[in-house]
């Protein structure tokens, strides 16, 4: 891991003296979470002139459920791939339900038009933007109209489920077809990519 030392520790949120309490409070600040909503904040973070956070995760219990860490996930990972190490810094709070889909990385079976879209989660549908984009393509519509939809198939609303049925890829798939297909979770997710930045330039400088 090119000498490079990564921490990972559980942190009472009412812990003022740790290295970390700084940032772990100014995130909770940007994201709007009140300090009595959770009690622990996991975090993966390093050492520079001061700290460097990669990963966060709020949550109520004291003892963390994940059998491997973050430093061990990273090192089946290519360290130069910036997509990889976003994938790793997005969904490291999921290994704890199910640690075998770092194996998402390995496995691209998307085809056709589609796969460009996917191409840099190796054929898995996993973030928010991929679905607006595949949205986009088909309906030509804005952006805006991109996220409402978006929002509405994460939220299972059947009114969304309904339109993706009627939109067609050149494939002859429908949008329907394809979330089916492809999206490993019931939603996506924004992925975190000031913090895989952050990793990324951590790890290579």
């Amino acid at each position: 891991m090119q000498n490079k030392i990564l921490l990972e520790e559980r942190i009472a949120n009412n812990n003022q003296n740790h290295i970390c309490s700084e940032i772990i409070k100014n995130y909770r600040i940007e994201q709007d979470i009140k300090i009595d909503d959770f009690a622990f904040a996991h975090v993966v973070y390093g050492i520079n002139d001061k700290p460097v956070l990669f990963h966060i995760n709020f949550s109520n219990k004291a003892e963390d459920s994940t059998k491997n860490k973050f430093n061990i996930h990273l090192q089946n990972l290519n360290q130069k791939s910036f997509s990889e190490l976003l994938y790793l810094v997005t969904y490291y709070e999921f290994f704890k339900e199910d640690e075998a889909n770092l194996s998402l990385l390995k496995d691209n079976n998307s085809t056709g038009a589609v796969a460009s879209y996917l191409e840099s989660t190796n054929g898995k549908l996993l973030y928010h933007y991929q679905v607006e984009q595949l949205y986009s393509s088909i309906t030509n519509s804005t952006v805006e109209e991109a996220i409402t939809f978006r929002k509405g198939i994460n939220l299972k609303r059947p009114s969304a489920f309904e339109k993706a049925k009627a939109m067609l890829l050149p494939s002859g798939e429908s949008l329907f077809d394809v979330l089916t297909k492809y999206r490993f979770r019931d939603f996506t997710l924004y992925p975190k990519i000031k913090e895989a930045i952050a990793l990324y330039n951590y790890l290579n400088q």
